[in-house]
């Protein structure tokens, strides 16, 4: 191997921290079944093929069990494991969104113009990215645009996905953040990473190319987020689980 290629391969220690980020990924690979089991989830997940305004209630719902596997996800990164509650919190309430949008980048099928969620270890659910049009304003319009303009070849690529949502999720400047220096600090680790990654599977140009693309959609996830923020807030609190309550601040209507 020449020395040119082997400066581009990752080193031990960004290897360890990409590989910690796929082994956090583990808690949210599992079947939906695993966590819809009793009575928990009041909603019908064969309906959600369909829409209509309680369809979307049904699927905001759902969101409940990817938060949780996300909140699970974080806790197994060291870095957001050494920081303060006040920032764990700060930090989750206000990404929580903006990784579940990446996720459904990584589950989106252009063909049907759906989310393919595995329902159980057989079964594939698919969800219609039409069901946001029940949310008004430019949500479907905007969340679409945002799927279809995402090379495939990203969305395919786990490392670059993963590595987003680390971004996403140290992003310093939520409300109610205690530690602006420390979560900036991570997550320019993770940009450098993200940087490094691409070197190590693109040429030069088309490396550096790629990083400016994807710190443009980045930026388009921050706004998506605003519009999919107010989804929720829109919501009647008395059909939405409570883990949704307490991280949207619901307030009854």
């Amino acid at each position: 191997m020449n020395s040119r290629a082997s400066s581009r391969e990752l080193n031990d220690a960004e290897r360890a921290k990409l590989n910690e980020l796929i082994v956090a990924n583990k808690a949210l690979l599992a079947p939906l079944e695993d966590d819809l089991s009793g009575d928990d989830f009041g909603f019908n997940v064969n309906a959600m093929a369909g829409c209509g305004p309680s369809v979307l209630v049904d699927v905001l719902n759902l969101t409940a069990v990817a938060i949780r596997r996300l909140i699970k996800m974080s806790k197994k990164i060291n870095a957001f494991k050494n920081m303060c509650q006040d920032d764990q919190i700060a930090l989750l309430k206000g990404g929580c969104t903006e990784m579940m949008i990446l996720r459904s980048a990584m589950t989106y099928d252009p063909d049907r113009d759906s989310w393919k969620i595995p329902q159980s270890k057989e079964k594939l659910m698919n969800i219609k990215v039409d069901i946001l049009k029940e949310a008004g304003g430019r949500v479907f319009e905007e969340h679409q645009r945002f799927l279809q303009t995402f090379d495939q070849k990203w969305r395919n690529d786990e490392n670059i996905m993963l590595i987003l949502s680390a971004i996403a999720l140290f992003t310093p400047d939520r409300p109610r953040v205690v530690h602006f220096d420390v979560i900036k600090l991570e997550q320019n680790s993770y940009y450098y990473l993200l940087r490094r990654y691409l070197e190590s599977v693109y040429q030069g140009c088309e490396a550096r190319l790629t990083f400016l693309k994807l710190i443009h959609k980045i930026s388009e996830l921050h706004k998506l987020n605003e519009d999919h923020v107010r989804v929720y807030l829109d919501a009647n609190p008395r059909e939405i689980e409570p883990l949704l309550i307490e991280i949207f601040d619901l307030k009854p209507h």
